[in-house]
């Protein structure tokens, strides 16, 4: 009887304790969705040039709209006779107008006008995953995009804007070239003179340039854990997503050095990762995004997952956060 009193005394003392104790939420972070942009089709992708925001709206096509006044501007559904096909990927080169997308079959591009593809240039194949664009003379870019066909790999190429006999002014490709390595390229990032390419089940490969449009040279690869799906060079390091393995932060020294990482958010699924000023935005697909701050990449501090729809992708704009959502693309201010 006594031993029973002293359990139920014991209980009490720690129904108590605990009743009293309230979750440590102080240090979490809040969002609050401000608008949504209301696409047809899903948002997978949207690159921003001033208020603009040219979307990549998978079946729908592309869509350009004006984010301070919620306008549509232009919706392009097919190029030529043939539809667009899941447009999954969008780019906008300012100082040549051109814009970028990439679709199930190829990634194409075209001057930004009244005749957008009518008549696009296409680049590439089926199997195309990633691209980036670089331009810092006007009449010429280089663009560099990756396969998830181990047969094709890393690929880049040089175009300019040239007079052909009997053709007139178009788009030629001058040079190009090609790395082919043992596994599926997923994801790509430019930053200083490195471009890092995610590199699926072998994890992540860190090339230098020498200037735009040189022929990368690799570092080394570093392995992660899971899949490596994407990659976010940012400063002295590289955001890694890994599907269901997380997130990594690789310094770049550590390719060349003692190949030191920082792996976080190990218990989710992570596509995507947008990093600014600080903050990391983590797409989680169903889950929506979770924020990290990353004031020390090394030590990433989770504040918080929220539920704002399926999401593919995010990107920070002036100091509002986009996501790139099934119900749209949805604007949202982060409090601290």
């Amino acid at each position: 009887m006594i031993n029973i009193r002293i359990k139920i005394i014991q209980t009490l003392i720690m129904l108590t304790i605990f009743g009293c104790m309230k979750p440590d939420d102080e240090d979490l972070w809040s969002t609050v969705v401000e608008n949504t942009i209301s696409t047809s089709g899903f948002t997978r992708d949207v690159y921003v040039q001033g208020d603009t925001a040219f979307i990549a709206a998978g079946q729908s096509g592309l869509q350009i709209w004006n984010l301070e006044s919620e306008t549509l501007l232009a919706n392009y559904e097919s190029f030529g006779t043939a539809d667009l096909e899941d447009v999954g990927r969008v780019h906008y080169d300012s100082l040549n107008s051109l814009i970028f997308i990439m679709d199930q079959s190829k990634i194409m591009f075209d001057e930004y006008d009244s005749t957008l593809f009518d008549a696009p240039t296409p680049i590439g194949d089926s199997h195309n995953e990633d691209l980036i664009v670089l331009s810092d003379t006007l009449g010429t870019f280089h663009i560099y995009f990756v396969d998830r066909d181990e047969g094709d790999g890393f690929k880049w190429a040089q175009y300019d804007f040239e007079e052909v006999p009997f053709i007139g002014e178009i788009w030629q490709m001058q040079s190009d070239g090609q790395i082919r390595p043992s596994s599926p390229m997923k994801g790509l990032s430019f930053g200083g003179n490195h471009v890092a390419v995610a590199g699926d089940q072998l994890g992540v490969y860190l090339y230098t340039i020498s200037s735009i449009g040189s022929t990368p040279e690799l570092v080394s690869r570093i392995d992660t854990e899971g899949n490596a799906e994407n990659v976010n060079i940012v400063g002295d390091g590289v955001f890694v997503s890994c599907d269901d393995a997380g997130a990594y932060f690789i310094p770049i020294v550590s390719f060349s050095g003692d190949r030191s990482y920082y792996r976080f958010a190990n218990d989710l699924t992570v596509d995507h990762i947008a990093v600014k000023d600080g903050i990391a935005s983590l797409s989680l697909g169903s889950k929506g995004i979770a924020l990290y701050d990353i004031s020390d990449p090394k030590h990433p501090e989770a504040k918080g997952i929220f539920p704002v729809g399926y999401t593919y992708r995010t990107v920070f704009w002036k100091d509002r956060l986009l996501a790139c959502t099934r119900e749209g693309l949805q604007v949202l201010e982060i409090e601290k």
